[in-house]
């Protein structure tokens, strides 16, 4: 039997010229700020923001705030009315909803798990409630493990209204093989390369949270590198933009100095690599924050003064 093409191929045969005028359309349609930013303005002027048919890594070792930078992007893209969807592997999607009205409201983190204040916490949410009803972001914390269910939903979401513009994954160390007998490795490599389709099919950003080993960043001097994305050389392969957050301890284990946080722009396909961009991580609301403390002692090179984040706490 002659080979056929799948029903639903989405072959382009026609000629150049019409590609070119496309593209130039395109072109045309960019404006001076990126369509999708990260809200972290010197991050995107680094990265022009996230990116539609791209899949973006956020990676950080085990509970130093890939979860957290991953909401407030989600956060801050609902904000300006983009169709955000996020996929929850790890925690339920109570508790994320929680840490994200924790950002949102800017309340202490800690009060809130301990049940302290929470009479004004509760009355400020529910004052938002018609800042709610209009927003469009979506939370699920039951699907995505295998990337047959992240098509299935998003090709219900295409039916009933329209798929998101940016969809996060948080994070793909969780997922599962369709099949037995498939290896981890192997299976993260499926994953991601379904999720490539995926983004391109649906005309958006996908952004997946990742982990670093153990050994990633825990250097003062060495800033973790795409080698320690945790489980397969397939992310570092297929992703189109690295972010790898690096928490860089100052001083020993037994006389510390502080800690700068950054995020390091390990890879992007249209921009230059290598870029580590200072932020500070405000532990009381799980949110990131533009460094403002510029020090001489620190510099990135060009005779640009980096900054200090100071005392960054536990995240995820």
């Amino acid at each position: 039997m002659a080979d056929q093409f799948p029903p639903d191929a989405n072959y382009r045969l026609e000629g150049m010229e019409l590609i070119v005028k496309e593209v130039l359309t395109q072109i045309q349609q960019r404006g001076q700020v990126p369509e999708l930013p990260t809200g972290l303005e010197r991050l995107d002027q680094c990265i022009w923001g996230l990116h539609r048919t791209e899949v973006i890594v956020i990676a950080a070792r085990p509970g130093e705030g890939k979860t957290s930078m991953a909401l407030q992007m989600a956060g801050h893209l609902a904000n300006l009315k983009k169709r955000v969807l996020f996929l929850s592997l790890e925690m339920n999607v109570h508790q994320i909803v929680e840490r994200w009205l924790i950002q949102l409201t800017k309340t202490d983190a800690w009060s809130i798990r301990t049940g302290q204040a929470t009479d004004a916490f509760i009355k400020q949410v529910e004052g938002m409630d018609g800042y709610f009803k209009s927003l469009n972001l979506r939370c699920l914390d039951d699907l995505g493990i295998t990337v047959s269910e992240v098509t299935t939903l998003l090709n219900e979401m295409a039916k009933i209204d329209a798929p998101p513009d940016v969809l996060f994954i948080d994070f793909i160390q969780l997922i599962e093989a369709e099949e037995d007998g498939v290896s981890d490795m192997e299976a993260i490599k499926q994953y991601l390369r379904s999720l490539k389709r995926l983004a391109k099919r649906f005309n958006m950003a996908v952004v997946v949270c990742s982990q670093i080993n153990r050994e990633g960043g825990k250097s003062a001097k060495l800033s973790p590198k795409l080698i320690h994305l945790k489980g397969s050389g397939a992310i570092e392969e297929l992703a189109d933009c690295v972010l790898m957050l690096w928490w860089q301890e100052l001083g020993t284990e037994e006389e510390p100095e502080g800690t700068r946080y950054w995020v390091c722009v390990e890879k992007q396909r249209y921009g230059p690599p290598g870029q580590k961009v200072p932020i500070q991580f405000d532990k009381e609301h799980l949110t990131f924050l533009a460094a403002e403390h510029p020090v001489s002692e620190w510099s990135d090179g060009k005779g640009t003064d980096m900054a200090v984040p100071r005392e960054p706490g536990e995240d995820g």
